[in-house]
């Protein structure tokens, strides 16, 4: 199968060293049965993936970046890719997509909070900086999930400095995992895309932690092969479920 997986953002937003690490962790999912392009938002929205301080998204340019992902999937979908799949927790345009194109349309977060559902533990998430706490909290919601996630932690570095503070990412995410702990997960079950895999491959994140950590990009790879090998019709996939 092929699958499209978009940058949330246009061409040029990211500096190209964060550009070309996160195309590269994205087609390293690719096997001999699944083909993985990655392609940008097909204009700028305003909305930028890197650095800052965290806080409430601003509406205005979140609403132009789920349009924008949902032309990007009308397009893919024209281009005879069997899956498009955005990148990134934030989930941008899957819902605005999944009303304009019949192959499936995943998001990352969702697929991995399906994950925690299917395994039937609470998790907890690991974000970059504090201040959404409330879009994760809607968001579990959303899937019926708001009492399975028990923890909402943050590293406190912008993820435009994981590179040059990658000990130090490991060490805060050590520190996220033990919070979790505290509070009865089981697993970290929604980490940030420059965290895990971006920054610190999962495996190597629960080897420093002894915790379990969820890979959302795993997870959501694995959903749009696992749908596309069904044959379902997409109008199953929806999203509120609560």
């Amino acid at each position: 199968m092929k699958i499209l997986c978009m940058m949330p953002a246009a061409k040029g937003v990211y500096p190209p060293e964060a550009e070309e690490r996160r195309i590269a962790v994205m087609k390293s999912y690719a096997t001999a049965a699944t083909q993985i392009d990655v392609d940008y938002m097909p204009d700028v929205s305003g909305f930028s993936p890197w650095g800052g301080l965290g806080g409430p998204l601003e509406a205005d340019k979140m609403a132009r970046a789920h349009e924008f992902s949902a032309q990007r999937a009308v397009q893919a979908e024209k281009d005879g890719y069997d899956a498009f799949c955005p990148y990134g927790l934030l989930d941008i345009g899957v819902l605005e997509a999944r009303k304009r194109v019949s192959i499936p349309v995943v998001g990352q977060a969702e697929a991995a909070m399906l994950h925690c559902a299917m395994l039937g533990q609470p998790f907890a998430s690991c974000s970059y900086m504090p201040g959404n706490e409330d879009h994760t909290r809607a968001h579990a919601a959303s899937l019926g999930l708001e009492k399975s996630l028990v923890a909402i932690t943050a590293i406190g570095i912008p993820n435009s400095e994981y590179p040059q503070r990658r000990k130090e990412l490991v060490e805060q995410f050590v520190r996220c995992t033990r919070e979790a702990r505290d509070q009865g997960a089981a697993l970290m079950g929604y980490v940030a895309m420059s965290i895990c895999p971006g920054g610190v491959p999962a495996a190597e994140l629960s080897a420093a932690s002894g915790f379990p950590v969820l890979d959302a990009l795993a997870c959501q790879i694995a959903t749009a092969e696992w749908w596309h090998r069904t044959g379902l019709p997409t109008s199953l996939l929806r999203s509120p479920r609560a």
